[in-house]
């Protein structure tokens, strides 16, 4: 295994086997998450690695992240990102603060470590944090050594930190279906990753996503629902979680019911000024910078211009765009279901 792409090897880089679970259950529970999250249906829960994401695992010690890791499901101690799914989080590789190398699974096996890029990345984490336990320089160096083995193996296209994987959104390796599954990461720091970044100079890697693109605005998923979606007891049927489409969404200054002219849930003749419009992706994504300001965000549908929020006042569909805040948005088409 060589540890630089363009000199021979000129050492054999160590990496210690320390196997979590894999068993039957963490195989269904990672094939249920690649379908419900990103409408992929493998016959076994693998990816095919684009990216290497850095993380640290927030967690003092190599053991208790390890621990953490280990059991196929999460804990209940994690129960608002066990909403999305019950498979634990895991990634093949972690680097306890000496800069040892620990190998958890197979790069190639299917790992919850990233939203919406799960599917074609390779995490690495790291023992430590922001604050208390700073990554060390052992780590660094373990993690340019690890990251060139890795660039020399498979078709590497990005190399980022854990913080910024929401640049991805919209993006063509991006495939999260639910546009209000997002969380805030901090992990590594930018600094970390512009070092790491810097030692790779020799890789074809390509530049990440302008992150002044989703600075300031609004982004999401439009889905369609229809068909009976009254409450029911246990697991929600598939046409209550809707469909991700493809449609023309208009943004208008913030506009009032009076301002236009409704029929039937549609509405045409807005008498306000259109901002812009956008058009989203196969999976229903958009993405849209927009001025500090009020505005209401519609559907183009056959029969006009749909909304199904209000606020007190009457105003249609409104949103608020404050200063470096991107709004996400989950737009409903549900005109043809029932409640």
């Amino acid at each position: 295994m060589v540890a630089c792409k363009t000199s021979p090897p000129s050492t054999t880089l160590a990496v210690k086997s320390w196997p979590i679970v894999f068993d039957e259950d963490r195989t269904q529970l990672s094939l249920d998450y690649m379908q419900e999250h990103y409408g992929m249906t493998p016959e076994a829960p693998t990816i095919d690695p684009k990216m290497i994401v850095v993380h640290w695992t927030a967690i003092p010690t190599l053991q208790a992240s390890y621990e953490a890791f280990y059991e196929s499901r999460l804990p209940a101690s994690r129960a608002t990102i066990g909403k999305a799914s019950p498979l634990n989080v895991s990634v093949p590789y972690l680097i306890d603060r000496d800069g040892a190398i620990y190998q958890l699974m197979p790069d190639t096996l299917f790992a919850r470590h990233v939203i919406g890029l799960n599917h074609c990345a390779i995490g690495i984490e790291n023992v430590g944090d922001g604050g208390e336990h700073p990554l060390t320089e052992a780590q660094f160096v373990a993690n340019v050594q690890l990251i060139k083995q890795l660039l020399t193996k498979y078709n590497i296209q990005y190399v980022i930190g854990h913080h910024e994987y929401q640049q991805f959104i919209g993006h063509p390796l991006w495939k999260e279906k639910d546009a209000n599954y997002l969380t805030k990461k901090s992990d590594p720091g930018d600094a970390f990753m512009q070092r790491i970044r810097s030692e790779l100079s020799d890789f074809n890697l390509l530049p990440l996503p302008a992150e002044d693109s989703i600075r300031q605005g609004i982004s999401g998923q439009v889905r369609w629902y229809e068909g009976n979606l009254m409450p029911t007891v246990g697991d929600a049927p598939a046409q209550q979680q809707g469909e991700a489409v493809q449609r023309r969404i208009h943004v208008h200054e913030l506009t009032h019911r009076d301002q236009a002219t409704e029929e039937s849930g549609f509405f045409s003749k807005m008498h306000s000024r259109q901002v812009a419009t956008v058009y989203t992706d196969s999976l229903g994504l958009f993405l849209l910078s927009l001025p500090v300001g009020k505005y209401s965000v519609l559907v183009e549908e056959e029969n006009g211009l749909f909304a199904n929020r209000f606020d007190g006042e009457g105003h249609i569909a409104p949103v608020e765009v404050e200063a470096d805040e991107v709004i996400r948005l989950e737009l409903k088409i549900d005109y043809r279901a029932t409640y």
